[in-house]
């Protein structure tokens, strides 16, 4: 058994040496004819100046290639690679439109060379150049606080075959502000879009890059001031809440150093006497924003700090008549409204706790017409009639 094994390793080496022998009898003397294939290999232009010359370039296929085949002997074709072979044409008589390239090759010697297609077409456009705007397109936290962006260019020549400079229909910069609070300068790349906002490709732009100054409003956090009608005195608010006593604004630096605080529209303290919420703007200077343009007011408690009331004439008593006047009477064709405030309560109060009269005691005026006086308990802030003014008429004056 162990002979046998030893007899065959013996064949196999011998096989195997002779089929060495047999290979390189094959190459050194026989070196059959053999064919070889490459695929994509590039095409050169070498009128290339030409075209540049008269303001052409080949669109959309620039970058040329072409399949050939090499024939040879055997040790020669296996010798060859795709870098060894150059292949080059001219494209006669260059105009726009579709031109005929008649190939040509360059290759190692010993080997002939044949192409698949010897003809390539190709299409000449005009290199044309346009001008388009530059269009910023803000992203980040910060991008409601741009107050003005300033770019190095306003525009940019975009270059390249006809057709792709039609579709360029706008060139974009992307600003992202991130979280900025200062004022910044960043550069941004440019890059050329299409009306779907995709980027062309194959254009030239005659700058890659613009310079964009970013102005950023300034913040400032002030207080709200509440501002009554007739000037009223803010104490009289001591009982109420606002939704917000702090407002913050954004401006310009020497906008929002100007503003120590924001009042609101006037508002009528009688419209806040019955506890409900009551929504009042907020007066924004000019150049100032804010996030929110109102604020609501309305009662801690249940106080009531203000009342009105109507009295008519028969309600206003005479006082101090002189002996000499005869059955006088006030005179008046409206009511008398009293309106008073206070910093205590008056949800008590009512219309007999304030006597309205008028003092006779000087005796009758020339024009018949006296002020009206009240007489009350209650401590109030301030009161005010409407009308204060009466006519008061009598029937006799008679000599003491």
């Amino acid at each position: 058994m162990i002979n046998r094994l030893k007899n065959n390793t013996k064949i196999k080496i011998i096989s195997f040496l002779s089929a060495i022998a047999l290979w390189m009898y094959v190459m050194a003397v026989v070196d059959p004819e053999e064919t070889k294939g490459f695929e994509d290999i590039p095409v050169s232009i070498s009128n290339m100046s030409d075209l540049k010359d008269k303001n052409l370039v080949i669109y959309p296929d620039e970058k040329l290639t072409a399949d050939v085949y090499i024939k040879g002997s055997l040790s020669k074709v296996q010798s060859v690679k795709k870098e060894d072979i150059h292949v080059y044409g001219t494209i006669e008589d260059p105009i726009q439109g579709q031109k005929e390239v008649y190939l040509k090759a360059n290759i190692p010697q010993g080997v002939t060379l044949e192409f698949k297609h010897d003809v390539l077409v190709v299409n000449l456009e005009k290199n044309i150049k346009e001008k388009r705007d530059i269009k910023v397109e803000v992203s980040g936290n910060s991008k409601r606080n741009i107050n003005k962006i300033e770019l190095s260019k306003e525009f940019v020549d975009v270059s390249g075959p006809r057709t792709l400079v039609k579709e360029v229909k706008s060139v974009r910069a992307n600003l992202d502000v991130g979280n900025e609070t200062d004022d910044f300068s960043k550069k941004l790349q440019l890059i050329p879009l299409n009306s779907d906002g995709t980027k062309v490709e194959g254009v030239t732009l005659s700058s890659s890059f613009v310079t964009a100054k970013i102005e950023l409003l300034k913040e400032k956090i002030v207080p709200i001031r509440v501002s009554l009608n007739d000037n009223k005195d803010n104490d009289v608010l001591k009982n109420y809440k606002l939704s917000k006593e702090q407002v913050t604004i954004k401006g310009k630096k020497e906008d929002i150093d100007k503003i120590s605080y924001i009042k609101t529209k006037p508002i009528d303290l009688a419209d806040l006497a019955n506890g409900e919420e009551k929504e009042v703007s907020l007066e924004i200077p000019e150049g100032i924003t804010l996030e929110d343009s109102s604020i609501t007011i309305k009662l801690n408690d249940t106080k009531q700090l203000s009342a009105e009331f109507l009295y008519n004439a028969g309600d206003i008593e005479l006082r101090n008549i002189p002996t000499n006047i005869d059955n006088p009477n006030v005179i008046s064709d409206v009511d008398i409204k009293v309106v008073v405030e206070s910093t205590e309560d008056l949800s008590k109060l009512n219309k007999k706790d304030i006597s309205l009269y008028i003092d006779l005691s000087q005796g009758p005026e020339e024009d018949s017409k006296y002020k009206i006086k009240y007489e009350t308990t209650y401590q109030f802030k301030k009161i005010n009639i409407e009308p204060n003014i009466v006519e008061v008429e009598w029937t006799n004056i008679s000599n003491i």
